[in-house]
């Protein structure tokens, strides 16, 4: 509660100064329904009472007397009362997400049918297709780590690429994980936005997962891991497991469904919002909480004779 009373402020406070003005205007018209006010200056108040005949029955609950706490609640919800943060319905069509594949000959492995690497294409497809419009970077590594294609809204350009790439082109054979993870680090930096990583790899050496053990304390940008492989023992022998450790990697296993999938999506959108508080956030307006009561006040001027009961 102390939180929510600490946090509470008006998102465009300018409005509050029309209350001054309101209660003006509200202050004229209820003098108005006096019938003496206009006369005391021409007749003497002892003879006023008996000259002017007023009503014993006057209603205290009359229109005037609702308008001002309607206007006064109106003014409030202009100026957007707001205590709590949401998620910036914008932050993750903004985010961007660096692909990083390995390229090695264990990829064309067949023990996933039809191959390790065709099945990572597959399944790279279906994430480009859930993030149309979405800034995409690809990388490719082995021996060492090249910039495919550098980021780019147009999900078939990646499409493309990914069908080109076979380990047969990489210059030279190995695991160059930490070199791919640098590149990528570095391409989020020049974009100025705020993106993730996905790496796809079917396994690490011993020797990368001993290179990126700073990654963590030098690098922020949040990391994941694809694993195109048949079961949790294959899993358990690549090295991925430790080399998601050891960069705060969350470690998705390949799926006959789109789980894995949504799930590599929602991680990365949960890491872009955690890692960029201030710009993936904003202030809820709840003004709108308002609306229902002024409408409610308003139904009385659906009363028959409401509006003449004033007079």
């Amino acid at each position: 509660m102390n939180d929510l009373i600490g946090s509470f402020h008006f998102l465009r406070p300018v409005w509050l100064f029309a209350m001054i003005p309101a209660a003006i205007i509200w202050w004229r018209m209820y003098r108005g329904h006096d019938a003496r006010q206009g006369l005391t200056d021409d007749i003497a108040p002892h003879l006023l009472d008996h000259l002017v005949s007023s009503p014993t029955d006057r209603p205290k609950f009359r229109p005037v007397t609702l308008l001002l706490p309607l206007w006064l609640l109106a003014i409030v919800a202009l100026a957007g009362p707001s205590f709590r943060r949401i998620p910036s319905p914008f932050a993750a069509d903004e985010s961007q997400l660096v692909l990083v594949v390995r390229m090695t000959p264990s990829m064309l492995t067949t023990d996933l049918q039809p191959s390790r690497l065709e099945r990572a294409r597959m399944k790279l497809h279906d994430l480009l297709q859930q993030r149309p419009g979405a800034s995409t970077s690809l990388i490719a590594y082995s021996g060492s780590a090249h910039l495919v294609m550098p980021a780019t809204d147009d999900a078939s350009v990646i499409d493309h690429m990914l069908e080109a790439l076979d380990p047969a082109v990489m210059p030279s054979e190995g695991d160059a994980l930490a070199e791919a993870l640098a590149i990528a680090s570095k391409q989020l930096s020049k974009s100025g936005k705020t993106g993730s990583v996905l790496v796809i790899a079917d396994g690490v050496e011993a020797t990368q997962v001993s290179a990126l053990a700073d990654w963590p304390l030098a690098d922020k940008t949040p990391v994941q891991i694809l694993a195109p492989l048949r079961d949790e023992a294959t899993l358990s022998q690549s090295g991925l497991t430790e080399a998601a450790e050891t960069v705060n990697a969350n470690l998705h296993q390949i799926t006959s469904d789109d789980s894995d999938i949504e799930s590599i999506i929602r991680d990365a959108d949960r890491a872009v919002v955690a890692a960029e508080q201030t710009d993936a956030t904003q202030w809820r307006d709840e003004g709108d909480f308002l609306v229902p009561i002024l409408a409610c006040g308003l139904l009385f001027w659906c009363r028959r004779g409401w509006s003449l009961s004033a007079s």
